[in-house]
C-alpha cells in the first residue's frame, strides 16, 4: 500500500452505521459513509446481502466485516478505489445474464421489501476462476417513488422489471414491452397505435386504465431517469414511450401510487420511470425475425461502451419494423351494416333505387358493400433509435454526466377509401347531364336528377395511405457533488423537442362534385374509365398536420442524513423545479404543397419547490416485539402555472414490519394533472362548426358547435393505498404481495356527450349551452375562434344555440381496487424454476358528471374491464431456460349495444440457450419466442363510432400467433 493509500485504508477508523441489506445498496451506503468509490464487477453483488457494519473500524476492516459470507472478494485498486467482485466460474455453458432468466421474472416485486433470490441451478462442470469481467461503478441508487437515495418509496409498492425481463419479452418497442407490465394491463392487445388519424399514433402508458380518454394529457407521468420527455401527438401531450430503445433500457420502476408530491404534475394514477443503461464494455449484438399469418417484424442492435475507473462511455443504435396487418387476412374483421357507397355505384331517380353493373342495371335493387374491410389492422412501422450516455468524475467527489436518446418513426397506413377512417373519401354527388349521365340513361335508369353514390376504388383502388413521421430528441446534462457528510447535491437540465407530422390521404371531394356536374368525370363505376390527368388531380389531396412540442426544465436537488435515531438516520431531500414548455401545431387541407391555413402556439411555464423527509422510527437499534421496523415518509411539493395558478400536494407514506417476513405499507396524499397545452384554448381542433338546427326553427335555420380546447381547471385526486408483502421463513422463495387502491379523481377533463345537443330537457347540460343567443353572447363565446363553415358575423342570421362541446372539466371519478402478485421459487437438481401470477382486480370504477346526481358505473365495461393478470412459469438449467406466460382479460359489456364480450387467454413462451461454446461463439445466446402460442383469435367486438369492427384493439390483438428467432452476442 502507498503511504496514501494507508491514511484513508489503515490508520483512520470512521463511525459506520449500515445495516443489513442487499448488497447494492449497502455498499453505496458505506461508501458514503467511508467517503471511497467501491466498484462492483460485473453483476456479481446481484442477489446478495451485505452484513451489518456498526461502530468505528478502518475501511479494510468494515469493509471485510460488510462481504463477511457473501463470497465476494475486496481489493484495493487505488487510494480511494476499491473492486468488489465474485470468483468468475466458466460452467460449460454461462448464462448471458447474470442469473437464470426464470429467477429474473421472479424480479417484479417490492424494492421496499425485496424478494430473496433464488439459487442458481448447479453448474455442470467448473474450471477455475477466470479473470473477472471489467468494473462498473456502484451508483447512488435513486428509487422511483422517493428523492432519497437509497430509500424506496414508503407506503407505495414497486414493480421493477429487470433487464433480464426485458429481454424475454421478446419486445421490439418499449410500446410492445409496457404491456408485459401487470398494473398497465394491456396483455395481448395492439392499442390504439394505428395511424389512422391524427390523435392516434401514441399509446399512452395508463395505469389501472385512468385516465384513458380524458384530455389530451395522461395521467400516468413518464419518465427517463427521472426526467421528462416532451409530449408526442397533435391532439395530446403525453410523451411516446417507444421513442426509447428498448436495448438501452437497463430496468422499469412503477410506482402504481399518486406521486405528485415528488414528481408534481401528471402523477395521478402513478409513476413508469426508465432507468437507461450507462455501463457496458465491449460491444453487445441482437438480431430477431418474427413470423406471423400475413405479418412480419425485424429488430436488431448494436450496444457498444467502455467502463474505466472514473467514468463510463456508451452508445446503443436500434433499428425495429414491422409489416402491415390487413383486415382483409382476417376473417372476424367485417362490417355488420353494408354500406350502399359502393363501385358500381347505386343511383336514385325520384325516390327509387337503381343499383348498376357491368351487365346493366337493377332497378329497385341496392349495391351495398363492407367498404373498411381493406384497412391496415396494424400499420407498418420502422424506427431508428439511439442512445449516448457518457459519465465523467471530473474531482473527488464532483461528477458530470449527459446522455441523449432520438429516435425516427415512420408510419405507414392503409385506410379504406370511403370507409369509416377516410377523412376526405367517396360521397354522395348529384348527376344532371352529360355523357356519363347519357350513358346510363341509355342503360336503362330513367331521366332525371340522379343521386350517385362515388366510390374511388376503380379510379385509385382499394385504399389511400395515411403517413407519420416522427422525430423524438431528449437530452439531459446533469452534475453530481459531494457536499459535506454524506449529503449530496445534483443539478439537471433537461430539454426534449418533439416533431410530428401526420398526413391524411383523401380525395378532392369539391373538385370532384364540379368535374361530375360539369359531365367531365364518370362516378358509376361502370363504363368509359375516367382520364388519369383528372384523376391524379382530384387524388392530389391531404390534410397535413404538423405539431412542435419541447420541453425545457432546470432541477436542483439536494439529499442527505439529518441525524441518528435509534431505528436509523433520520434523511431529507430538497428540491426546485423550474420547467417551460411549448405546442406549436398547423393545419392545411387541400392538394401537396398547401400553405397552412391554421397555425397555433401555446406556451406555459411553471417553477415547484419539494421536500421529503424519511424517518426510521424503529429499526435494528430498538427493533421490539411487533415493531421490527417502522419507516415513515411525509413529502409534499408546491407547483405553480403561469396559466392555471399554483397548487400544494402532500403525501405519507408508512412500513411496519411487525415480525420478519411481514411488511404492511400504507399511503394517503394528494395529487393533480395540469390541462394538456393539447386542451388549451390554443389547441389545433379549436374551432366554431356551423351545425344544423335541433330547436326546429326550421330548414335555413343553422345552430353552433363550440369543438376543441378551453380554460380549464387542473384535474386533482385524493389518493389512498394499503397493502403488504409476505415472504415466510418457512417457505424460502415464496412472496405474496397485493396492495389496494383508491382514487377520488376530480375535475375530470373530458368531451361533454352529444347528449348536449339530444336532451333538450335534461337539466345537467344546460351550462354546455345557451338557447336563442344574442349577437353579444356569440361574439363573447366564439371570441378569437376560428370559423369552421359561415357562421355569425359572416353571415347576418344569429345561431339558433350554441352547443359548447369543447373538453370540460366533466365529471368525478371514484375508482378503488386490488393489485397482486404472488410467486415461488426453488431451485433443484432438476434445475431453477420459478412460478406466479400477477395482476389487477378493480372493484369500483364509478362516474358523475359534474352537476348531476347520478352515478355510473363504468366497470365491467371496455373503459374498466374489472380483472387483468399475467402468469409465468420459468425453468433454467445451464445454458438453457424457457418460460410459459398466461394472460388473460376478462370478459365485458359492450356499452353501445350491451352484448357480453368473452374474456381473452393468450399464451406466450419465450426460450433461450447459451451456445457451449469457446472462442468466435463464445457468448452467444440463442433466443425463439411465441407470442399467442395457440392463435387465439379475439373476442368479437363492435362499436362504429370508434370504428371498432370485429375486436377491440385496446384489450385484444389481430395478429394471432407470431415466432421470433434471435441471436445476441458479446464481445
Amino acid at each position: 500500500m502507498t503511504a496514501a493509500t494507508a491514511a484513508v485504508g489503515q490508520a483512520v477508523t470512521r463511525q459506520f452505521d449500515v445495516n443489513a441489506q442487499p448488497a447494492d445498496k449497502g455498499l453505496v451506503s458505506f461508501a458514503q459513509q467511508a467517503g471511497i468509490q467501491i466498484l462492483a464487477l460485473g453483476s456479481s453483488v446481484t442477489g446478495k446481502t451485505v452484513s451489518k457494519v456498526k461502530g468505528a473500524f478502518t475501511v479494510e476492516e468494515g469493509l471485510k466485516r460488510l462481504t463477511a459470507g457473501t463470497g465476494l472478494l475486496v481489493r484495493q485498486t487505488g487510494p480511494r478505489t476499491y473492486t468488489v467482485a465474485a470468483p468468475v466460474l466458466r460452467p460449460s455453458a454461462a448464462s448471458l445474464t447474470s442469473k437464470p432468466r426464470a429467477a429474473a421474472f421472479a424480479e417484479q416485486r417490492s424494492v421496499s421489501n425485496p424478494a430473496p433470490e433464488m439459487p442458481a441451478a448447479p453448474p455442470q462442470s467448473e474450471t477455475p476462476p477466470t479473470e473477472a469481467p471489467a468494473a462498473e461503478p456502484v451508483q447512488d441508487i435513486i428509487v422511483t417513488g422517493s428523492s432519497i437515495r437509497g430509500v424506496a418509496p414508503t407506503g407505495s409498492a414497486l414493480t421493477t422489471v429487470s433487464r433480464a425481463d426485458i429481454v424475454a419479452t421478446g419486445a421490439s418497442t418499449t410500446t410492445e414491452l409496457l404491456r408485459s407490465v401487470p398494473q398497465l394491463g394491456s396483455f395481448g392487445a395492439t392499442g390504439q397505435n394505428t395511424g389512422h388519424d391524427q390523435a392516434n399514433f401514441v399509446d399512452q402508458p395508463a395505469i389501472h386504465g385512468i385516465g384513458v380518454g380524458n384530455g389530451g394529457g395522461g395521467l400516468t407521468l413518464v419518465l427517463v431517469d427521472g426526467l421528462r420527455l416532451p409530449g408526442a401527438g397533435i391532439n395530446q401531450t403525453a410523451p411516446d414511450p417507444s421513442a426509447i430503445p428498448p436495448s438501452a433500457i437497463e430496468r422499469i420502476e412503477v410506482v402504481a401510487d399518486g406521486a405528485s408530491s415528488i414528481y408534481g404534475s401528471d402523477a395521478v394514477a402513478g409513476v413508469v420511470n426508465f432507468i437507461l443503461r450507462k455501463n457496458a464494455n465491449g460491444i453487445e449484438t441482437n438480431g430477431r425475425i418474427g413470423f406471423g399469418s400475413g405479418y412480419r417484424t425485424y429488430n436488431g442492435n448494436v450496444l457498444a461502451g467502455k467502463t474505466w475507473d472514473t467514468g463510463s462511455l456508451l452508445f446503443d443504435y436500434e433499428y425495429s419494423e414491422n409489416t402491415a396487418l390487413n383486415g382483409r387476412s382476417r376473417e372476424y374483421y367485417f362490417s355488420r351494416t353494408l354500406s350502399t357507397l359502393c363501385s358500381p355505384a347505386n343511383v336514385t331517380v325520384g325516390g327509387t333505387n337503381y343499383a348498376l353493373s357491368s351487365s346493366g342495371v337493377a332497378g329497385g335493387g341496392v349495391n351495398r358493400c363492407d367498404v373498411n374491410k381493406a384497412n391496415d389492422l396494424v400499420p407498418a412501422q420502422h424506427r431508428h433509435q439511439g442512445l449516448l450516455s457518457v459519465r465523467q468524475e471530473l474531482s473527488d467527489g464532483i461528477t458530470l454526466r449527459a446522455r441523449t436518446i432520438y429516435s425516427r418513426r415512420n408510419v405507414n397506413s392503409l385506410l379504406a377509401i370511403s370507409g369509416g377512417y377516410g377523412s376526405s373519401g367517396g360521397l354522395s354527388v348529384p348527376v344532371t347531364s352529360g355523357p356519363f349521365y347519357n350513358a346510363v340513361v341509355a342503360q336503362g335508369i330513367p331521366a332525371g336528377a340522379q343521386t350517385v353514390t362515388y366510390n374511388g376504388i376503380g379510379d385509385f383502388g382499394p385504399t389511400v395511405t395515411n403517413r407519420i413521421r416522427t422525430e423524438t430528441w431528449s437530452s439531459n446534462a446533469g452534475l453530481d457533488a459531494n457536499l459535506f457528510s454524506d449529503w449530496k447535491g445534483a443539478i439537471d437540465i433537461n430539454y426534449g423537442r418533439e416533431r410530428d407530422h401526420i398526413y391524411q390521404a383523401g380525395i378532392n371531394q369539391a373538385l370532384l362534385t364540379t368535374l361530375v356536374g360539369n359531365g367531365q368525370f364518370n362516378p358509376y363505376g361502370v363504363g368509359p374509365a375516367n382520364d388519369p390527368k383528372l384523376v391524379s388531380q382530384v387524388g392530389d389531396y391531404r390534410t397535413h398536420y404538423y405539431g412542435q412540442q419541447t420541453v425545457l426544465e432546470g432541477l436542483a436537488k439536494v439529499d442527505g442524513s439529518l441525524f441518528q435515531l435509534p431505528g436509523g438516520l433520520v434523511k431529507a431531500a430538497l428540491g426546485a423545479d423550474v420547467r417551460r414548455e411549448k405546442f406549436d401545431a398547423s393545419v392545411d387541407t387541400g392538394p401537396s404543397g398547401t400553405s397552412p391555413q391554421t397555425t397555433t402556439s401555446g406556451t406555459r411555464n411553471s417553477y415547484s419547490f419539494y421536500g421529503e423527509l424519511f424517518i426510521p422510527v424503529f429499526g435494528d437499534g430498538n427493533a421490539t416485539a411487533g415493531f421490527q421496523k417502522l419507516d415513515i415518509s411525509l413529502s409534499g411539493r408546491y407547483d405553480h402555472y403561469d396559466d392555471v395558478g399554483g397548487t400544494t400536494n402532500p403525501k405519507v407514506g408508512v412500513n411496519w414490519t411487525p415480525v420478519e417476513g411481514l411488511v404492511l405499507h400504507g399511503s394517503f396524499g394528494k395529487s393533480f394533472h395540469a390541462p394538456s397545452l393539447a386542451d388549451a384554448g390554443t389547441a389545433i381542433d379549436t374551432r366554431v362548426i356551423r351545425f344544423g338546427d335541433f330547436t326546429g326553427a326550421g330548414s335555413s335555420a343553422y345552430s353552433i358547435i363550440l369543438a376543441g380546447g378551453n380554460k380549464l381547471e387542473p384535474e386533482k385526486a385524493t389518493t389512498f393505498s394499503l397493502g403488504g408483502d409476505l415472504k415466510p421463513k418457512f417457505l424460502p422463495g415464496l412472496k405474496i404481495s397485493t396492495s389496494y387502491f383508491n382514487i377520488d379523481y376530480k375535475n375530470v377533463i373530458s368531451f361533454p356527450s352529444f347528449n348536449v345537443v339530444t336532451e333538450p330537457n335534461n337539466p345537467t347540460y344546460d351550462r354546455f349551452r345557451t338557447y336563442a343567443p344574442t349577437a353579444a353572447q356569440v361574439l363573447a363565446a366564439t371570441a378569437g375562434i376560428r370559423h369552421d363553415g359561415l357562421s355569425y358575423p359572416d353571415v347576418a342570421a344569429l345561431p339558433t344555440a350554441i352547443y359548447d362541446l369543447r373538453r370540460q372539466n366533466f365529471a368525478r371519478q371514484k375508482i378503488d381496487g386490488v393489485d397482486f402478485d404472488v410467486s415461488y421459487a426453488m431451485a433443484s437438481d432438476y434445475g431453477a424454476f420459478n412460478l406466479g401470477a400477477a395482476g389487477t382486480w378493480l372493484w369500483k370504477f364509478d362516474q358523475k358528471i359534474n352537476g348531476d346526481t347520478i352515478v355510473t358505473s363504468r366497470l365491467n365495461t371496455d373503459y374498466a374491464v374489472n380483472l387483468k393478470l399475467r402468469g409465468h412459469l420459468g425453468w433454467a438449467k445451464g445454458g438453457y431456460d424457457a418460460t410459459l406466460f398466461v394472460n388473460y382479460t376478462n370478459g365485458y359489456k359492450n356499452p353501445i349495444d350491451n352484448s357480453n364480450t368473452g374474456s381473452f387467454t393468450t399464451v406466450d413462451f419465450h426460450g433461450g440457450w447459451v451456445l457451449p461454446f469457446s472462442g468466435v461463439a463464445a457468448n452467444t445466446q440463442l433466443t425463439v419466442d411465441v407470442s399467442n402460442l395457440f392463435d387465439t383469435d379475439p373476442p368479437f367486438y363492435y362499436d362504429t363510432g370508434n370504428n371498432y369492427y370485429g375486436f377491440d384493439p385496446t384489450v385484444a390483438s389481430p395478429i394471432g400467433r407470431v415466432v421470433s428467432i434471435g441471436i445476441r452476442k458479446k464481445f
